[in-house]
């Protein structure tokens, strides 16, 4: 195999750490907290949810990754690709519905479930939709999945364009965004269309694509010393912004997205050569197995975090209340999500994907 079509294990453990951003957002008791220690920590988890964006830059480079491989093989089609894809999305997202229906009281009332909403959030449409009980319905999570989709689908062009066009398009987006930032539109939900829009969010998918493009076209490559050098620099500025959003910047429209794309995108490239110190310390076996897991955690921690809080009633202003809370989310969810990657998502994709190659290929 070309060298440049490895595993890359520093990414692979690196989405454990965007999925546990994600989680660590969601601990909403925290925010509601009048202890000062809290209210510090509570004000920095609160931007996890940029965890968003590093995953579609590094979906963007993963796909562009993983397609020119099989490309390069001979034997891998849109078809192929696609279907691949879907497998890999479907059967978690389907399971996590079933559990949120099962476990908030949806089945056992039925009748009265909204049944445009639940058909949206089934078929992986409901983030195109700019209205809260659309996109955030049943498992709130899931939306993203909802855009992951419309790009999977979207790559089979741009898959096909020069790089040239490609960054065209990429301009125009963020064009567009950084005008209506500046002037922000009536009359629609400003957290759907700057956070949730998969339009919007196709940036950062696009912005993975051209560093996968430019990883496998060019010569660059990285000793040790430089390789640690360029990942401590894409990590300090990755906790700068995060400093400066907590910190300076109160406009959301801002912060859901644009404001964190250049150091999300300096550690995906800066980590995709993993050549540095840093790199081989996230290629341990069980940070491996954690990044690998974390779509089933992304997919599950809301669920566990919700039924904590159900559950648990924690007081909010009572230390205990608090840790014992934030940990059993933690653990509950981290567990699961390791259970559900290696006896369901691994095997189920498995099946799908030998099912696939031997109706086309015998």
């Amino acid at each position: 195999m070309n060298k440049k079509f490895k595993v890359i294990n520093s990414l692979t453990s690196l989405r454990f750490f965007a999925a546990l951003g994600v989680l660590l957002h969601h601990l909403g008791l925290l925010g509601n907290s009048s202890l000062p220690p809290v209210q510090f920590a509570a004000k920095y988890f609160f931007n996890g949810y940029t965890g968003v964006t590093f995953f579609y830059i590094l979906s963007g480079f993963i796909i562009n990754y993983s397609f020119k491989k099989h490309e390069a093989a001979g034997v891998f089609g849109y078809k192929d690709f696609l279907f691949f894809r879907v497998a890999r999305l479907y059967p978690v997202h389907i399971l996590c519905l079933i559990l949120f229906m099962a476990l908030f009281g949806v089945f056992t009332n039925i009748s009265n479930a909204p049944v445009l909403p639940l058909l949206s959030n089934a078929l992986l449409v409901h983030a195109f939709i700019p209205v809260n009980e659309y996109y955030f319905s049943f498992n709130t999570v899931s939306w993203s999945i909802s855009c992951e989709l419309f790009f999977y689908i979207a790559f089979c062009v741009v898959v096909k364009l020069k790089t040239k066009y490609i960054i065209s398009l990429l301009l125009s987006i963020l064009l567009t965004n950084t005008y209506f930032i500046i002037s922000p539109p009536d009359h629609i939900n400003t957290h759907w269309f700057f956070y949730i829009n998969p339009i919007f969010r196709f940036s950062d998918f696009l912005i993975g694509v051209l560093l996968c493009r430019f990883y496998l076209s060019s010569s660059f490559l990285l000793t040790k010393k430089s390789g640690t050098v360029l990942e401590v620099i894409s990590l300090s500025l990755l906790f700068f912004t995060f400093y400066i959003a907590s910190n300076f910047i109160s406009d959301m429209n801002v912060k859901y997205d644009i404001l964190f794309i250049p150091c999300m995108a300096l550690v995906v490239f800066s980590f995709s050569y993993g050549a540095g110190y840093i790199s081989g310390l996230l290629s341990n076996k069980i940070l491996i197995l954690l990044g690998e897991a974390s779509f089933s955690l992304y997919m599950l921690h809301y669920m566990v975090i919700s039924k904590v809080t159900e559950l648990m009633s924690p007081n909010g202003n009572d230390y205990y209340d608090i840790f014992t809370y934030a940990i059993t989310s933690l653990t509950i969810s981290v567990f699961l999500s390791v259970i559900c990657y290696k006896y369901y998502e691994k095997p189920i994709n498995k099946v799908l994907r030998n099912a696939w190659i031997r109706r086309h290929y015998g």
